[in-house]
């Protein structure tokens, strides 16, 4: 199938091994966070794509490879989600996701969508990473209330997030984390309200053309590195410790975050 593809257009400037690096580690980062591996992790996927393609091109790349690693994701973590907070964050979603599709739409007609996504993201990025490490050594973030209201704001604005940058993981998490549920219940419960929110984001994605032939074929050189992810991270989440791994991967996410404020700052 391979010999069929046409390959990668890579953008001027930028070297083969360095393409080829990025893109591998993106998408297996991907399949690593899925498998329950490294918490928000996958917040470093989308800067990491970006810093070698530009950013419209980058997030139309990776939504076909998040719904593939969300699906072997489902499969793994099968019937383990709360149903209950699965349908309090998918009401909140739809709305997000509308949102997220206005602005989206509104930006490409002012020519400005490439600008914007480099700024959207590198900030959400970081501002995660910053709030991560911040729980990560003890601080308390704001409480997010445990009933339906919590969940279907926590829901809106992951699903304006996801529909901007795919980086709404942190988001949910934070709030899952707090209604004190079992690991596999929350993994599951996450899983699949992303892949079902990451295919409501294909109709608008196709409409305003981020998501064309051009980038399904090259998403398609990568999808091998979605189950090498899966096995990987299930493996690591078994034999090996998460919080120098996530350390490590937050301090890539802030590199390439700041890389692309600086495209941002002198596109």
């Amino acid at each position: 199938m391979f010999d069929l593809l046409p390959l990668p257009v890579i953008p001027d400037g930028t070297p083969v091994w360095w393409y080829v690096t990025a893109m591998c580690l993106a998408v297996l980062l991907v399949g690593i966070s899925k498998a329950g591996f490294g918490g928000g992790v996958g917040i470093v996927a989308l800067p990491l794509v970006a810093n070698v393609v530009p950013a419209d091109r980058a997030v139309g790349v990776m939504l076909p490879l998040l719904i593939v690693a969300d699906v072997f994701a489902v499969g793994t973590h099968f019937r383990k989600q709360s149903r209950r907070h699965m349908n309090w964050l998918l009401v909140g979603a739809m709305a997000g996701i509308v949102l997220g599709s206005a602005v989206l739409w509104e930006l490409s007609e002012r020519g400005t969508l490439t600008f914007w996504l480099n700024l959207l993201v590198g900030s959400l990025c970081l501002v995660f990473v910053v709030l991560q490490c911040y729980r990560m050594v003890g601080g308390a973030v704001p409480r997010i209330p445990p009933g339906p209201w919590g969940g279907r704001g926590t829901g809106l604005a992951a699903g304006l997030t996801s529909t901007l940058s795919h980086s709404a993981g942190p988001i949910v998490s934070i709030y899952l984390l707090e209604q004190r549920m079992a690991k596999a219940a929350l993994v599951g419960t996450m899983v699949l309200f992303f892949m079902i929110t990451n295919v409501a984001k294909l109709p608008t994605f196709v409409w305003l053309g981020l998501i064309n032939p051009a980038t399904l074929l090259e998403g398609l050189w990568f999808v091998p590195m979605i189950p090498v992810g899966v096995v990987i991270g299930i493996w690591m989440y078994k034999r090996i410790p998460e919080r120098p791994f996530v350390v490590v991967m937050y301090v890539g996410a802030a590199l390439a975050a700041g890389n692309m404020l600086w495209e941002a700052a002198n596109g």
